[in-house]
């Protein structure tokens, strides 16, 4: 049987990958339990700000026009009074940019999510046109962004 999978937009109940089988196939449909919403507020402390360090300049996600745009201090903003100067982001502009991130979380292990490996240049679709974001998964900045979607401490 061939199998498809696709991805769900995020929802009040958390991320959901569905697969399905191919039209005419017989048996019971696989399925998978929905992915965990990683935490919000972590998101805001740790994963969000290396994020918008990152990857929120005006040529990269900083872009309102692409896929994965994110606000940024100094950058992109959701307010125009707010773009000049250093004022944080905003709990707005941090909600956001978090739901804008779980658009990219596709599966249950950080480092297998279309976010992590396009951020260290090896796949996804299309790839990553701004190539490698970080060197390993051992990066330090990388290593957060990781914990956060894996819910982890350490």
């Amino acid at each position: 049987m061939r199998l498809t999978a696709r991805r769900i937009s995020p929802t009040r109940g958390g991320l959901a990958l569905l697969l399905t089988g191919a039209v005419g196939c017989s048996g019971p449909q696989p399925t998978l339990e929905p992915l965990a919403q990683p935490s919000r507020a972590a998101f805001a402390l740790e994963a969000g700000p290396v994020l918008a360090t990152r990857c929120g300049d005006w040529s990269c996600h900083g872009d309102a026009s692409r896929p994965f745009a994110l606000f940024a201090v100094g950058r992109r903003r959701l307010r125009q009074a707010d773009a000049v100067g250093r004022r944080p982001l905003a709990d707005d502009e941090i909600e956001a940019n978090w739901r804008a991130t779980l658009g990219f979380l596709d599966a249950p292990l950080g480092r297998d999510t279309t976010l992590v490996r396009k951020a260290l240049g090896v796949g996804g679709k299309g790839g990553h046109h701004g190539g490698a974001v970080f060197e390993a998964q051992s990066d330090p900045e990388c290593r957060a962004i990781i914990r956060w979607i894996e819910g982890s401490e350490g």
